[in-house]
């Protein structure tokens, strides 16, 4: 009877063990990534362009603006990641400068300069800006008093960032 019961335990063990790893791996995976904090939506209107909704309040004083990505690859979480919004020009071919990302409460883009057809993945980003002594009084500051693009580009980050939404342009 024991010769049955200790292969099952030592079975069940193992079993437990791989799904306990494969739990905290993608955990760490995830904390380390900040992967998917919130969920967007996109779809393709013919003569308008990709609308790209979501649905995040960034609650915070460091809020700097949203950034919107676009690649073909969405396995690939850092190759072929075009912006193609933001409040700044942060240039691609498909670019669009939209003052709009700037304010916490937008909820929604229109990508209007396509590429060709085929399939392609967005993503939105939330953009803080780092503690830092902006203004010279030797004290952090949540966020510039009069930010620019240099700044923008200089002292900015990733505080957020969608999961991908799939949209077929044709």
């Amino acid at each position: 009877m024991l010769q049955k019961i200790i292969p099952n335990i030592i079975l069940w063990a193992i079993v437990t063990g791989i799904v306990a790893c494969s739990y905290a791996a993608d955990y760490i995976e995830g904390e380390m990534t900040n992967r998917a904090s919130f969920s967007i939506s996109a779809r393709y209107v013919a003569g308008t362009g990709v609308i790209v909704e979501w649905d995040y309040d960034p609650d915070n004083e460091s809020f700097a603006g949203y950034e919107i990505y676009m690649t073909e690859d969405p396995d690939n979480e850092f190759a072929d990641m075009i912006v193609v919004g933001a409040r700044y020009n942060i240039s691609s071919s498909y670019f669009q400068k939209v003052d709009n990302l700037q304010n916490a409460s937008t909820t929604s883009f229109t990508h209007s300069s396509l590429p060709s057809s085929g399939i392609y993945f967005y993503r939105v980003g939330v953009v803080n800006w780092e503690e830092r002594d902006y203004d010279g009084d030797g004290k952090k500051d949540k966020s510039p008093t009069s930010p620019n693009e240099s700044l923008y580009e200089s002292y900015t980050e990733i505080d957020a960032i969608s999961g991908s939404a799939m949209v077929e342009i044709y």
